[in-house]
């Protein structure tokens, strides 16, 4: 019994850990028959904090791109070196990259069926970045609960 109720608490707290940081959410592509383009480009950061390379581009992995037209709303993230690639339907998306610490940046782009335009994103630093996502705070709170009631119940069966 007390097998499956550890069990169960541990895969409750990577479950919870897995949703806080969105690493199970994913996002669904529209199918090319449709009609529409892809949308492809990469994402750059100015390092002002590195006094030897002052102002000087990075890539920045894992930003959120995010095209929108009130209509449809398509969302990726970049990979290695910065680089992104969405297909999105036919229509006029103002497309925005943002990254925690950085000050978002955005641009208008028309897109017609099998076209591809090349967007590249310069984000400059704005404040200071987080230690964790703002989701995640949630996420810490309720394992921290968790596990003081596990504790709690162990002192308990001990006396």
């Amino acid at each position: 019994m007390k097998l499956v109720c550890y069990t169960l608490m541990a895969a409750g707290m990577v479950a919870l850990i897995l949703l806080g940081a969105r690493l199970a959410i994913a996002q669904p592509q529209p199918h090319p028959s449709y009609g529409g383009g892809m949308i492809t480009g990469q994402v750059l950061g100015y390092d002002t904090s590195n006094l030897n390379n002052f102002n000087q581009v990075q890539p920045i992995e894992w930003a959120n791109v995010t095209a929108t037209n009130g209509q449809n709303r398509f969302v990726t993230s970049t990979g290695s070196g910065g680089y992104y690639s969405m297909y999105v339907l036919t229509g006029v998306y103002n497309v925005t990259a943002s990254e925690p610490g950085y000050k978002p940046d955005s641009i208008t782009v028309a897109v017609s069926d099998g076209s591809a335009s090349t967007i590249n994103f310069n984000l400059f630093e704005y404040g200071a970045v987080p230690e964790f996502p703002a989701g995640m705070a949630s996420t810490i709170a309720l394992v921290a609960i968790t596990v003081a009631l596990a504790v709690m119940k162990l002192r308990k069966r001990r006396k």
